[in-house]
Order: C-alpha cells, then structure tokens, then sequence
C-alpha cells in the first residue's frame, strides 16, 4: 500500500525533514502540498516533485489521491486541521507539541476514532537509532534499575521579527513547548510515565510573553526522577555536548549525545564495572523520519501498531501543563 501524503503547511520542518524522508520512504509519495499563497506552494511542490500546490487546507483534503496528511502547521492550527483532515477520511501525522491544550488533543483524537482513521505524534525522537539502542539496553537490565535521568535540550533564541514561537497564542509557550516537549516523551519512551512534577518556568533574559527558561523535576510512575533543562537562553555552541541525555541506574549509567541529531549520529555510552561499552552512530546512520515513516505506513496497511498514538502526544502535552501549573502556585502538581 502506498501512503499518498499530502502536507499541511510546507514551510521550514517540511522543506527539511519530512518532504525529503517522504521521498526517501520506500511506499511512500508526496502529492500535494499547501501554502497561504499559491506561488510558494508550486515552489515547494516543484522542489520536491509534488504533484499539485493549494493555497488552502480544505482544498488538499479534497483531494482524492490524498490519503494521509502531515500536519506541520503552527501549532494552534494542529487540533483544527487535524479535526477536518479526520473528517475528510485522512490519516494524520502531526507535528509536535500535538496541540496548545490536553483538551484540543482529546479533541483530536476523538475526532480521528469517530472517523476510523490513525492519528501519530511526530516525536521523531523515538526513532533514533541510539535512542531505539539505550531503550532495548534498559529492557536488558544493562544498568540495572533505573533511578535517575536527566535531559537537556537548550538553545538561545531570542525574539525574532516574523518568527512565531515567542507568540503564545501560536505557539502554547516558550522552550517546554518546543524543545521541553521532546524531552518528556523521550522519557516516556525510555522510561517510562511521569506522575508528578515541580517546575521553575520563567522569563530570564529577553523581552518576551513566553518563558524562556525552564527546569522541570519529575518523578516517574516508576519512582525514578528526572530533570530536563529546556531553555532559549543558552547559547550551544557544541550540541553534541550541550543536548544530552544521562540515564543512571543501580549499576551503572548510559550516556548519550546529541537527541536531536537527524540522522541518529552521535556518542552513546554504557558505563558500569565491566567498563565502558561504546555504541556510537557515525554521521549518516538511520534518519528517524524515514524510520517513522516506515512505522506509519506498516500501521496504516495493518501490519503493525500506530508507532506514537495521540495519546503519547496528549501525555506529553499534560506533563507541560503540570509544569505550568507548578510554576505558578510553586508546589509540586500531579499529572
């Protein structure tokens, strides 16, 4: 079965990521495309040899040859468009955060079950081939069991003119939306839920109506706890080093950087008495867009389950409201 995609606003993530992995995807071909005006949308579709251009939404999801639609939209279109994408029989993959509210995502996956059709989060994270690697080490017992985690995932980037991510009426917050987003699920992938958390989320450095500093603390379901630093005030000049993740258990550690490569290149370490195994990704290994692609499109033909249900995404996106919700009244809140 061939996945016919078409994309739902093909601006900065599209033009990088997913167009070229869906062009890369054995199954897997580009149809049609949308932009706010029709020019830049024959301009994209001619780069990526898709076979038509709307400048409107509802005019792709019109299209029978569509079959599926990526939704790479700023994120307070996500539940409205996904809504009508599931309402017009399409499966949906949306971009991260899901949604600005856990009530806009119940609101999206209601819609996608009343409809039949799948509804995945592209939390592409869970596709690095390091990331699949440490996830089946800590099923193995390699560090025995898991206590403590960190992740930091930071970079410095103040307000921009026409750059929508510090409006919060687009965007639903600052870094934990943005980056504090990957982290959470990344964890839930690894280690399991969240089920509390304390928070400090604050507005440090720029003239901004979003935070742009944020440190989470959480306890897992699992009774582990884990820090993710998620912050726009940083400046990482060795990201391979800056965005890390650390796992630590009762005997040993594993330590990886960095989890947003793009192509899964990048250090993984497990350390405990035995020594140092090493299980590094040279540049050019898996490219996890490709990779959930090929999940996507095994679910859609029946072969297997949706790879990152709305759900996960719904999860996530109330671990954030937690956050939010302890660093206003400054006490721990559950999830």
């Amino acid at each position: 079965m061939t996945v016919h995609w078409g994309i739902l606003g093909a601006g900065k993530i599209a033009e990088s990521q997913m167009a070229p992995a869906i062009g890369a995807a054995p199954g897997h071909e580009l149809a049609a495309v949308t932009r706010r005006e029709q020019e830049a949308a024959q301009r994209f579709a001619d780069r990526h040899g898709a076979q038509r251009a709307y400048d409107r939404v509802e005019a792709l999801l019109e299209d029978d040859q569509v079959n599926a639609v990526y939704v790479a939209t700023p994120p307070h279109l996500h539940a409205r468009e996904t809504v009508l994408a599931a309402e017009a029989g399409k499966h949906v993959l949306c971009e991260k955060p899901m949604a600005l509210t856990t009530g806009e995502a119940r609101a999206m996956i209601d819609a996608c079950q009343a409809n039949g059709v799948m509804l995945t989060i592209c939390h592409y994270q869970r596709f690095n081939a390091r990331h699949q690697r440490i996830r089946s080490l800590l099923e193995e017992g390699a560090i025995g069991q898991v206590t403590a985690a960190r992740i930091n995932f930071s970079d410095r980037f103040p307000p921009q003119p026409g750059v929508w991510h510090h409006n919060p009426e687009i965007s639903g917050g600052g870094p934990v939306m943005d980056l504090g987003i990957h982290c959470i699920d990344l964890l839930r992938f690894l280690c399991g839920p969240a089920e509390s958390v304390a928070a400090l989320v604050e507005t440090l450095v720029d003239s901004s109506p979003v935070a742009d500093t944020a440190t989470l603390l959480l306890r897992l379901a699992s009774g582990a706890q884990a820090v993710v630093t998620s912050h726009w005030t940083t400046a990482n000049h060795e990201p391979e080093r800056a965005n890390c993740l650390e796992i630590c258990g009762t005997e040993g550690s594993i330590v990886a950087a960095p989890i947003s490569a793009k192509d899964s290149a990048g250090t993984l370490q497990v350390l405990t008495t035995d020594g140092v195994r090493d299980y590094a990704v040279e540049p050019g290994g898996q490219r996890p867009h490709v990779a959930l692609l090929a999940a996507f499109g095994d679910a859609v033909a029946g072969k297997s389950p949706n790879p990152i249900p709305g759900e996960d995404g719904f999860a996530g996106l109330a671990v954030v409201e937690a956050a939010y919700e302890s660093a206003r009244c400054g006490r721990r809140v559950e999830v």
